[in-house]
């Protein structure tokens, strides 16, 4: 021992331990990655729909609702009736939201855990006045593996991190409602009457659930940012629909085959974008896991998590990539 303190090198010494180097380190923010008024790695579709859905009639009011009064309520009513996740409680949450907020350049936010439900739940909420939350019931906590809550919670810092609250928070209402209806409810709220304006309200029920699947894939690539390992991205993805996660319709039913997809994909990824295609009935959750997968091999990941960059490798650009995933996600195909 004696000999080691003795050596006339300590590297002890190579450290930077200036008030500068330390002030950097805290501030480091995602900012760096923000271009054009939007995170880097965002699906251009999800910003697209949401800017659609911001001219719809009524929409502001409702949004100003949600942003003032439903969420901080809501966000109250969960303080007082759940546990917040520390590192002596509900550690396994905790950790991978450490792990995420680190890998997302965010602070570690509130992690609420709920009693389980007969199904999974996991959800955010930020926005004005409100701490930025994630909201997971407690099942979710035990039948997830360390990487699987790692994917689940980097998907809600997503979220966060893209303003997507209160869009999701808009199918709370009774008159928006999953499956592109709306009910005479949304009047309540809009002050309009809904025959004075049905185009507006069949308009935006459509518009919010074509959001939701562009949303998806935006919170997928987060996701995709947080695991130790971007590649298994896949195989994470059918564990846990298998596991009863439903996904943002609320459907639990899975029959995807992971060895079919990914055989499936090299296919696709090597196919020229004026010969790329998908039959109608692909599911969602397949057209996801495409997206996902073309993302794993984008230079945007790399740059959120340089220590995985492998010399030599061929990486496709933002540009090629988004041209990709509109047509694998099948929004080349949306209008409102």
């Amino acid at each position: 021992m004696s000999d080691i303190l003795n050596q006339s090198y300590n590297p002890l010494l190579e450290i930077n331990t200036s008030f500068e180097s330390y002030l950097n380190a805290r501030t480091r923010s995602y900012t760096e990655h923000v271009v054009g008024g939007r995170m880097d790695y965002a699906f251009d579709g999800d910003f697209a729909m949401r800017s659609k859905i911001n001219t719809i009639s009524g929409w502001s009011k409702l949004y100003k609702t949600i942003t003032t009064a439903d969420m901080p309520n809501r966000f109250k009513r969960l303080f007082q009736s759940t546990d917040l996740a520390t590192s002596m409680l509900h550690a396994n949450a905790y950790n991978a939201a450490q792990i995420c907020s680190e890998r997302m350049q965010l602070n570690i936010p509130t992690v609420m855990v709920k009693k389980a439900k007969d199904i999974p739940e996991i959800y955010s909420l930020t926005g004005d006045g409100i701490e930025p939350s994630i909201i997971i019931t407690a099942d979710i906590e035990d039948i997830c593996t360390k990487q699987e809550l790692c994917f689940l919670i980097g998907r809600e810092l997503g979220r966060m991190q893209n303003k997507h609250s209160a869009f999701n928070y808009a199918f709370t209402y009774p008159g928006i409602t999953l499956g592109n209806t709306v009910s005479d409810k949304f009047a309540e709220y809009t002050g309009n009457d809904r025959n004075a304006m049905p185009g507006n309200y069949r308009q935006l029920s459509y518009a919010l659930n074509s959001w939701l699947a562009a949303a998806d894939l935006t919170a997928d690539r987060a996701g995709i940012i947080c695991l130790d390992d971007p590649a298994e991205f896949a195989d994470i993805f059918v564990s846990l629909r298998k596991k009863g996660i439903p996904d943002s319709f609320g459907n639990v039913e899975c029959n995807l085959d992971v060895h079919e997809i990914k055989e499936k994909f090299e296919v696709l990824h090597t196919t020229p974008v004026r010969s790329l295609s998908l039959a109608p009935e692909v599911s969602q959750d397949e057209r996801r896991l495409y997206a996902g997968l073309e993302f794993t091999g984008c230079e945007v990941l790399y740059h959120w998590r340089p220590e995985l960059a492998k010399s030599g490798q061929h990486l496709t650009n933002k540009q090629a990539l988004e041209i990709r995933c509109e047509i694998l996600a099948g929004a080349d195909r949306q209008s409102v």
